[in-house]
């Protein structure tokens, strides 16, 4: 039996975990947030789907948790990187000192580039990327919930000779309840996700409002419209090619949201560090170097940017104490 960790549990971590382990996949889940683990191991990680998005409710009892890399005992053959993107480079690096020879690894978070910045260190030929299209908050330690999943997530390669793993990986996750297909361009599919990302959770954040509180309020909406529109020209300006109706298709998955908090403010909420840097920022920066306008996601990064450096300030944490 091949051998799985997660590393980020998390939302997105823990739904994906949990429905590994009902596949009775030898599954080790690993976070430095040790209460968490603690309660998982002893309660189990429940699993709630009340709009049915996958295989309904269900509780998973992991038998191995890892509170550190440095604590593993054995190479898994597969490893799938969950932290915000944030924290990337430095779990790469904790495990490329973990074990000198690669093992594959899958980046399973938002963002754009992610999976080069992983092959910087891994190789090309040991990392496949994921594009997530469910979304989840945790109601406790071990309790999360499905807020939605817009099926399905893709899985793509760097290199060709995964393509077989890929294929295999996209096959247990649809097992699971994660319906997810390969594909060759899987570059299209995380601008079409990252763009749908930066047009509507910096808006939300900028404002503490739900998803579709933003969607519900005309000016707002037609700010995340033209961060839509943005994103697109700059996408396509790097040879990306949208389906003829997906300005409209988008726009109708974002208003799927609900009352959901998107991670951005949620992160903002906590402690005020985002993936801004993976999205609006990444788009800014291609806008720049096309020579493609983007005023919107100029605009909405540096807000975002000075709400993490207001919500970062000492001065403003004292006060709070």
């Amino acid at each position: 039996m091949k051998k799985y960790m997660v590393i980020g549990i998390g939302p997105i971590g823990s739904i994906l975990s949990a429905h590994l382990l009902k596949e009775r996949i030898d599954v080790t889940l690993v976070d430095i947030l040790k209460e968490r683990l603690f309660s998982i191991k002893k309660k189990g990680l429940t699993v709630k789907d009340p709009r049915g998005h996958t295989i309904g409710n269900f509780v998973e009892y992991p038998k191995k948790i890892l509170y550190s890399l440095k604590e593993i005992k054995e190479k898994p053959d597969l490893i799938f990187i969950c932290v915000k993107t944030y924290y990337l480079l430095d779990v790469a690096s904790e495990i490329s000192e973990v074990f000198p020879s690669s093992p594959k690894v899958v980046v399973f978070q938002n963002g754009l580039d992610n999976e080069d910045q992983a092959a910087k260190v891994f190789g090309k030929e040991n990392v496949l990327r994921c594009i997530i299209n469910y979304a989840g908050a945790m109601a406790s330690d071990t309790e999360v919930e499905i807020a939605f999943f817009n099926r399905p997530n893709y899985i793509g390669v760097m290199d060709k000779e995964n393509t077989p793993l890929a294929q295999e990986l996209a096959e247990t996750l649809t097992r699971s309840g994660l319906e997810t297909k390969y594909t060759d361009d899987i570059k299209k599919h995380e601008w079409e996700k990252a763009i749908l990302n930066a047009c509507l959770a910096p808006v939300s954040t900028i404002t503490g409002l739900t998803m579709k509180e933003v969607m519900d309020s005309p000016p707002l909406r037609e700010i995340v419209e033209n961060l839509l529109l943005e994103g697109m020209k700059v996408a396509e300006g790097t040879g990306v090619k949208f389906s003829a109706n997906f300005y409209e298709s988008g726009l109708s998955y974002i208003s799927k949201g609900g009352y959901h908090k998107p991670s951005m403010l949620v992160d903002m909420e906590k402690g005020g560090r985002t993936e801004i840097d993976f999205l609006n920022a990444k788009i800014v920066e291609y806008g720049e170097k096309l020579d493609i306008p983007i005023p919107f996601n100029w605009t909405v990064t540096a807000m975002i940017k000075g709400l993490e450096q207001k919500k970062q300030n000492p001065v403003n944490q004292a006060k709070k104490r």
